[in-house]
């Protein structure tokens, strides 16, 4: 096999230069810190800034040594591989004292910008954070949520958006059930002021002082505070708000059965046609009242998902899935004229999947601020989720994506204590009804005195959710809960219907400190029901599937919603009822979690810019030696996930090694760190690459490291070489490169990527140095690497040869989307040379272009060359 390698002269010059800055600056010059000195934590004042914004960065810094220190404090801020400003400081601290020290920066002018800042002492010890420059948060939206709204002191409110937004870098807030009703959400008794409290659909007590103490606090650091709201939904009762039942939407034609939501609790949630014009100016007014009279940005729209064969009022079919986009582009106009800048809207896509239901609606057709989508059954591999989000952003322009996706949902995670192993009285054990844990359950648990006590041991000082699996035939029951001897509070245990069912949603949280405590379930008086009690779990999130998960999401182009406020300050979401705690993060994942969002801030620009085109999901772009790979998140494999943008390409790693199955909210094993991954990345032959970068939010903080590169030429195609330091979740790896637009537009065949054929020339009349050929097999593939310069309608043409006597196909996929099937009719022979097309619309930048033989084409070609026109 011929092969052509060099190493870049001007790689080497740029990689040292960064090497001096690095070593300058100490990011990796210790590998234990020669000082007492300690950087503990850099954060700013605001969520986000306007270009040409003061960003006010705040370190916190120690001093554990026996002695005073005084010494130089470094700060350096970068944009992706460049770095932007540096500054520095003398800083003293006396022996054991904390202090807090500040540094200012006028951010650049350049408007949608991420940036990673570096505090450092020239002793080694560093610590990093991250600046969102952008006029406009719904580009990047990094969304939390705020659900508790009973009495809460302020200092409590200001502590959890300072650490929301100052560690997680959130920048908006949805506030989730903070409303009276669906259809009035502000309650008025008088009919004209607004009541200092009132309950919602689930009986808890919201404090109007509460919502707006939040709402000013969100405001003070630049973030944007979202209403909360149904779409389409009033209350039972509805009539006498002013609400028709002839706008609503029913399961029959006589308009006796309107859709609803029963809640089991004499409430009802009862729906109306999204494009009834009334309807739209009903729910109109009461978003514009959350605008005026609460002071929040906008509107977040939520709505029940499926429901097909419905009708309106007058018996006539009514498609619901399609009519999303004629309510939310009414009620945007309608926000737009009240008060432009609090006029953002966004829509629950529910149940999201490819070409799901209501997906291509509200993703082609709303104008909405950016997408947001709740992910439940349809979605449920890495995959599956990939190939959502680079659906939904194609199809709705490139707009910003959240997802609202349940981490371990249904899972009974966290330690776990069995009953049969506690101390009890009054209960015994059995096994005669199925889906216990252990080796049996604790029945007969029906009388006063009865109790069971487990001994516990907890490693760190935190809240815990207590978790109870339990059976439960038919009454609803409750169980006192003490720990350490004192009552906490009182657990109700639901009826499933039956004995054979163990369920899990049975739990209260405590703050426990680090070690040994007792946890007793009593049945005291007051208390109700029979249960069959299982086990206790300390109700926790597994680390291993939410750092995955989120590395599938960000690598795919999507953020989640998943923080809010609540215990300790912050809290993570495990259910679709944004108040249910009944799983906590460990220290451990907090810690993941800030430098996460640190690192997806920092490199906003390669992981959700607009102008990122996608590639598809075919092994040959890259190889990894001795590694098993894929580019559809199989389980057991290092998981590929390629990008473009004008300058760089962008290969994110993420490690599926360990994973046991495919589903990303899945429990998973912790992935196995892998080192020295020797990787060939193949791109387009014209690509002069001047830099290879890996970063990640496991690394180094989120430092950007420059790797040692080489090119060369092999029979695949053109490559870049590099070994991957580490990779224990995900490594971001992004190439600098300029791709120029050939002569006459025109990619030789014999120079792109090439998979299972081979070049020749030895037939006339070819272009450039040969042609491919042996293009004859089901999985033969030419991948080129194109330039476009400007939007439009393009067509790509393929020069080719066919002497088979009949008409070879082939199809065509554009950045892993498929575009047409190409006819090459049969020619003279294979000294003949001839032209087919597709036409597609292509973006400015940089896109793939696969010709590929799947199991619907038919006989072989030698094809010479693409010219895009």
């Amino acid at each position: 096999m011929f092969m052509v390698m060099k190493i870049h002269e001007h790689g080497k010059i740029a990689i040292a230069i960064l090497a001096i800055i690095l070593l300058a600056n100490c990011i990796n010059c210790y590998a234990s810190y020669a000082s007492d000195i300690h950087v503990n934590r850099v954060y700013t004042d605001k969520a986000r800034y306007n270009p040409g914004d003061t960003v006010t960065i705040s370190v916190d810094l120690s001093n554990t040594g026996i002695g005073d220190w005084s010494g130089t404090l470094n700060l350096l801020i970068t944009h992706l591989e460049t770095v932007v400003y540096s500054s520095s400081k003398t800083v003293s601290i006396n022996s054991g004292q904390d202090i807090t020290t500040t540094f200012s920066w006028v951010t650049p002018i350049i408007d949608h910008q991420g940036y990673l800042i570096k505090v450092y002492t020239n002793a080694g010890d560093y610590q990093t954070g991250a600046v969102d420059v952008s006029s406009d948060w719904t580009k990047y939206p990094r969304y939390g949520y705020i659900q508790d709204f009973g009495d809460i002191t302020q200092n409590t409110i200001d502590t959890q958006i300072n650490t929301l937004t100052q560690d997680f870098y959130i920048n908006s807030f949805q506030f989730y059930d903070w409303m009276w009703r669906h259809e009035v959400p502000i309650s008025r008794s008088d009919g004209i002021n607004i009541d200092a409290s009132w309950e919602d659909l689930f009986g808890r007590r919201i404090v109007w002082n509460t919502v707006q103490s939040y709402i000013s606090a969100i405001h003070s650091k630049n973030a944007k505070a979202m209403a909360y709201m149904m779409s389409y939904a009033a209350r039972e009762g509805y009539d006498n708000y002013g609400v028709s039942p002839t706008w609503g939407v029913f399961w029959d034609t006589n308009h006796a059965s309107q859709l609803n939501v029963d809640f089991g609790n004499g409430k009802y949630l009862w729906l109306f046609a999204p494009t009834n014009a009334n309807w739209q100016n009903y729910i109109g007014n009461a978003y514009v009242e959350c605008i005026n009279a609460g002071g929040f940005d906008g509107i977040q729209m939520d709505q029940m998902g499926q429901r097909d064969n419905v009708y309106d009022y007058f018996g006539n079919r009514y498609d619901l899935q399609n009519s999303f986009s004629s309510l939310i582009n009414a009620i945007k106009t309608r926000l737009v004229n009240n008060n432009p800048s609090r006029s953002y809207v966004d829509f629950n896509i529910v149940d999201g999947a490819v070409n799901g239901w209501a997906v291509n609606d509200v993703s082609s057709n709303a104008n909405t601020d950016f997408n947001y989508s709740e992910i439940w059954w349809k979605a449920n591999n890495y995959n599956d989720i990939r190939n959502y989000i680079e659906q939904v952003r194609s199809k709705s322009g490139k707009k910003a994506l959240v997802l609202a996706a349940y981490m371990n949902y249904n899972e009974n995670t966290g330690d776990r204590y069995e009953a049969e192993n506690a101390v009890y009285y009054g209960v015994d054990v059995e096994s005669n009804h199925p889906g216990y844990s252990g080796t049996g359950f604790l029945q007969n648990f029906a009388h006063e005195g009865d109790y069971v006590q487990f001994d516990i041991n907890v490693s760190e000082s935190r809240y815990y959710a207590l978790v109870f699996q339990y059976g439960n035939r038919s009454d609803h029951a409750t169980r006192s809960i003490y720990v350490d001897g004192s009552k906490i509070g009182v657990v109700g245990f639901h009826p499933q219907g039956t004995w054979d069912a163990f369920v899990h949603d049975a739990y209260i949280n405590v703050f426990l400190t680090a070690g040994n405590h007792t946890i007793r379930v009593a049945y005291d008086r007051g208390d109700t029901g029979a249960i069959n009690l299982d086990c206790m779990t300390l109700g926790e999130f597994n680390e291993a599937s939410v750092r995955l998960a989120n590395a599938a999401f960000a690598a795919s182009g999507a953020t989640h919603i998943e923080l809010g406020a609540g215990l300790d300050d912050v809290t993570m979401l495990p259910h679709e009822y944004y108040p249910n705690t009944s799983k906590v993060m460990s220290e451990s994942l907090k810690t993941s979690m800030k430098e996460h969002y640190k690192f997806i801030t920092a490199y906003e620009n390669l992981l959700f810019d607009s102008n990122i085109n996608y590639s598809d999901q075919g092994n040959q772009y890259i190889s990894i030696a001795n590694q098993p790979i894929s580019g559809d998140g199989s389980p057991g494999t290092i998981w590929h996930i390629t990008r473009m943008t004008v300058d760089y390409d962008i290969l994110h790693l993420i490690n599926l090694k360990s994973e046991n199955d495919a589903r990303w909210r899945n429990w998973t094993n912790t992935p196995v760190k892998q080192s020295n991954l020797a990787v060939k990345y193949y791109m387009s032959p014209e690509a002069d690459v001047t830099g290879v970068y890996v970063a990640s939010p496991d690394l180094d903080h989120g430092i950007t490291h420059a790797l040692n590169y080489t090119t060369g030429t092999d029979s695949v195609g053109f490559y870049v070489s590099f070994t991957v330091p580490s990779l224990e979740y995900w490594d971001m790896i992004y190439i600098k490169r300029t791709i120029p637009v050939p002569k006459d537009n025109r990619y030789e065949a014999e120079d792109a990527i090439k998979t299972n054929v081979s070049t020749n020339n030895n037939h006339a009349g070819y272009t450039g140095s040969g042609f491919v050929d042996g293009f004859a097999e089901q999985g033969d593939e030419v991948t080129f690497q194109v330039n476009i310069s400007t939007a439009g309608n393009h067509t790509l043409t393929f020069r080719y040869a066919n002497d088979t006597g009949y008409t070879s196909t082939r199809q065509i996929y554009v950045d892993g989307v498929h575009v047409g099937t190409l006819y090459m009719p049969d020619l003279a022979n294979w000294d003949t040379w001839s032209t087919a097309s597709v036409n597609t619309y292509l973006t400015p930048g940089i896109h793939t272009v696969c010709i590929y033989y799947d199991n619907t084409c038919a006989h072989a070609i030698n094809l010479d060359n693409l010219t895009v026109y």
